[in-house]
C-alpha cells in the first residue's frame, strides 16, 4: 500500500477565468465502463460522487471484462475501472490515436472461492486450490472430504469475466477445464452453488465483503466461503479467508488490483470521478466496503480519561 493519500484534484489544471466548459472535474457527465465483478464499490462510489457534487453526473455501464475493454477502446466510455494495466499493443493502439491513458490504482480485491452452505470442510490447500482450477481435481474424493464424493462443477459469473482470466494466469494456464460453466452474473453464481452440493463458484470479493450491504448478507447467505493457505508467503501458516487484512498481508493467494484508466483528453467530469475514487474519500468508502484500499486510510481516536457518565 501507499503511504499517503494523493490530494484529489493534484492532477488538475485550473480552470481560469473563461467561460466554463460544459464538462469539468466537479460538474457534467461522464460515460465510464466498469468491470462488472466491481459493482457494489463502483456503485457506492458513484453515489458518494454525485452526492458530494450534485451538479456531477456519472452514467456507468458494467460489462464483463472483455466487452469492457471494447467499449473503452471504441469512444464509447472515457474511463474504465477494471482489473489490469493495458498491455504494450493496447497502449500503442491509444498512442496512433494521439491519446495517453493515466492509470490510477484504487484497491486490491479478491477472488473467492464458494462451496455450498451444506459442506462442513471449506478449507483448501493452495496447492488444491490451482489443481480444481487447473482440472487436475475433478472430484471431491480426490480432496480427502471423506463424506463428499462426485464431480465437481465450476462455476464462473460470465463469459469474458476477469475473474476467469485472472485465474488461468495465476494457475499458467491457457484454457479452463471441461468441468467450468460460465452463467450471467455473480447472483446467479451464488444462486447456483446454493441448489448444487457439487459446484464451486468464483466470484469477485467486493460483492460478499460490505457486511452492512443487505445484498451482500443475503448473498453470504446462500453460500460459503472457502479459506486458503497461502501460496507463496510460506512465512504465514493456516487457512484465511479473503478479508483485507489477509489481503494485506498476502496471506491469502488470489488477490487483485484496481485500476481507474482514464483517457479524457481534458479535466473533465470523468477526470474529477477518477480523482475521487483516488482521493480521501473515496479510499474511505472502499475500506468501508470490506475491500483494501490502494492507500492508507488514516483513523483518528480520540481517547479521553474521564470517567462515564451515569444515567439513571
Amino acid at each position: 500500500m501507499k503511504k499517503a493519500l494523493p490530494t484529489l484534484f493534484a492532477m488538475l489544471a485550473l480552470l481560469g477565468c473563461k467561460d466554463l466548459p460544459e464538462n469539468g472535474p466537479t460538474y457534467g457527465k461522464a460515460q465510464i465502463v466498469a468491470d462488472e465483478t466491481f459493482y457494489p464499490i463502483v456503485d457506492a462510489l458513484e453515489k458518494a460522487f454525485e452526492h458530494t457534487y450534485p451538479k456531477a453526473s456519472i452514467e456507468v455501464t458494467y460489462l464483463p471484462e472483455v466487452a469492457a475493454f471494447n467499449a473503452f477502446y471504441h469512444d464509447s466510455s472515457a474511463v474504465i475501472i477494471c482489473a489490469r494495466k493495458l498491455d504494450e499493443k493496447e497502449e500503442a493502439y491509444f498512442k496512433g490515436k494521439n491519446l495517453n491513458p493515466r492509470t490510477a490504482i484504487l484497491a486490491n480485491d479478491a477472488i473467492a472461492l464458494l462451496f455450498n452452505r451444506s459442506l462442513i470442510d471449506t478449507i483448501l490447500i493452495c496447492e488444491q486450490a490451482i489443481a480444481i482450477i487447473r482440472g487436475d481435481i475433478t472430484d471431491w474424493g480426490q480432496l480427502n472430504k471423506t463424506s463428499k464424493t462426485g464431480p465437481i462443477q465450476i462455476v464462473f459469473d460470465n463469459q469474458g469475466s476477469s475473474t476467469l482470466s485472472f485465474l488461468m494466469k495465476q494457475v499458467r494456464t491457457l484454457q479452463p477445464p471441461s468441468n467450468t460453466y460460465a452463467l450471467k452474473s455473480t447472483q446467479a453464481v451464488v444462486d447456483y452453488i446454493s441448489e448444487n452440493e457439487n459446484a464451486i463458484g468464483v466470484v469477485g470479493y467486493s460483492w460478499l465483503s460490505d457486511y452492512d450491504d443487505p445484498l451482500c448478507r443475503e448473498l453470504r447467505s446462500k453460500c460459503r466461503v472457502a479459506s486458503i493457505s497461502p501460496c507463496e508467503n510460506l512465512a504465514e501458516e493456516g487457512y484465511y479467508q479473503p478479508y483485507a487484512s489477509n489481503v494485506l498481508e498476502k496471506a491469502y493467494p488470489f488477490s487483485r488490483q484496481v485500476f481507474a484508466i482514464n483517457r479524457e483528453t481534458s479535466n473533465g467530469t470523468g477526470t474529477g470521478f477518477a480523482a475521487f475514487m483516488a482521493g480521501e474519500i473515496g479510499q474511505r468508502i472502499i475500506s468501508k466496503a470490506g475491500i483494501l484500499p490502494a492507500y492508507v486510510v488514516e483513523h483518528n481516536i480520540e481517547i479521553r480519561s474521564e470517567p462515564f457518565k451515569v444515567v439513571e
